[in-house]
């Protein structure tokens, strides 16, 4: 049996604590949390990582509303110059989790978009809202980081060729090589 891996920042909750009442979690990282963090998304600096969570467990204990509040001091690369781009992040999630097994159904499953995301289901020997943290964290980091006056100097990849480089490329292409090597009858 394959023991699951456990997370750079882990807080597991057991569940009979969790679905007694709602209440706040204040979690906090500690340094080498975060460098740990750091080093699992390639961040140059993760100064703090918190998080305040509110549990409100729903329809008889089977399901735990948690809305929290991230809180975070990040340092990114620049994607342009590499140069180091230091951010703060402060944003809402919420994430639904369910006790029970989702009902597996042979039927076809059609996804929308805009549709509520379905219930998370909870590990039945507790939660790990350290790992939770983690992934709204990746979900709110700056996928394409520039730093204050970087800018792009070579050729945007939105443009087009011009028509010189196209012939250029053809003439030293592996095809135009193939093609005059092919017999003529």
């Amino acid at each position: 049996m394959e023991m699951p891996c456990e997370s750079e920042f882990s807080r597991r909750y057991p569940v009979d604590k969790i679905q007694a009442r709602s209440q706040v979690l204040k979690l906090k990282a500690k340094p080498e949390e975060c460098d740990a963090v750091a080093k699992r998304f390639d961040l140059i600096d993760l100064k703090s990582l918190s998080a305040t969570l509110e549990l409100d467990p729903k329809g008889k204990g089977s399901l735990l509303d948690v809305k929290g509040h991230l809180k975070a001091e990040v340092t990114q690369f620049c994607i342009i110059t590499a140069e180091p781009v230091p951010s703060i992040i402060d944003e809402p999630f919420e994430i639904m989790y369910s006790f029970e097994p989702i009902r597996d159904t042979a039927e076809e499953i059609l996804i929308d978009i805009d549709a509520e995301d379905p219930p998370e289901l909870a590990d039945p020997t507790g939660i790990d809202f350290g790992e939770a943290i983690v992934q709204q964290l990746a979900v709110m980091l700056d996928p394409y980081p520039k730093a204050p006056n970087s800018t792009w100097d070579g050729d945007s990849v939105d443009e087009a060729p011009d028509e010189e480089e196209m012939q250029e490329a053809a003439k030293t292409s592996p095809f135009s090589v193939l093609k005059d090597l092919q017999i003529k009858k």
